[in-house]
C-alpha cells in the first residue's frame, strides 16, 4: 500500500512541479516574451557579472539558444556586454538603462506573486516546505548520480 501512496504523491508532485512552469509561461506571454528569456532576464537580476555559462547552466538551455536570446537583447538595446580582463573569450552581461527599465516593468510582479503566495502558508508550513524540498533534491540528485553508466 506504501508504494502506491509514494507513487500518487510523485504525480502529484510533478503536476504541482508543472503548474508553476505554466504559470510562469503564462506570465512571460502575457509581457510579449518566450519564456526562456524571461528566465535570462530574471537570472541578469539575481546574478551580478553574469555570463552565457552561468545562464546556461542555471537554466539548462543550449548554449546556442542562451547566445541567440543574449544577441536578441543586445540589438534591441537591453543588454551590453563586457569583457573580462583575464579571459577576452568571455564577456560579462549587464543591463542597459533601458533593459533595467524593461526588467522593472516585468519582474516585480513575479516577486511579489511569489512573496505573496509564500506568505498564505504558515511559518511552520513554510519551513516544512523548504525543508522537504532542499531533502528532496539532495537525496533525488545524489541517487541519479548513482545511476549514471
Amino acid at each position: 500500500m506504501e508504494c502506491k501512496i509514494t507513487e500518487t504523491q510523485i504525480k502529484k508532485f510533478a503536476i504541482a512541479l508543472y503548474e508553476m512552469n505554466m504559470i510562469y509561461e503564462d506570465y512571460a506571454k502575457s509581457v510579449n516574451l518566450p519564456y526562456t528569456s524571461l528566465q535570462i532576464l530574471n537570472l541578469l537580476t539575481q546574478i551580478e557579472n553574469c555570463t552565457q555559462r552561468v545562464l546556461c547552466e542555471h537554466t539548462f538551455l543550449p548554449k546556442q539558444t542562451v547566445n541567440t536570446i543574449i544577441t536578441n537583447f543586445y540589438k534591441n538595446g537591453m543588454i551590453e556586454l563586457k569583457e573580462i580582463p583575464n579571459n577576452r573569450r568571455s564577456k560579462t552581461i549587464h543591463l542597459t538603462k533601458q533593459g533595467e527599465e524593461f526588467v522593472n516593468s516585468i519582474i516585480p510582479q513575479i516577486r511579489e506573486a511569489e512573496r505573496s503566495s509564500m506568505e498564505k502558508l504558515t511559518p511552520a508550513q513554510q519551513k516544512a516546505f523548504l525543508e522537504g524540498m532542499e531533502i528532496y533534491c539532495n537525496s533525488f540528485r545524489k541517487i541519479m548520480k548513482l545511476k549514471k553508466i
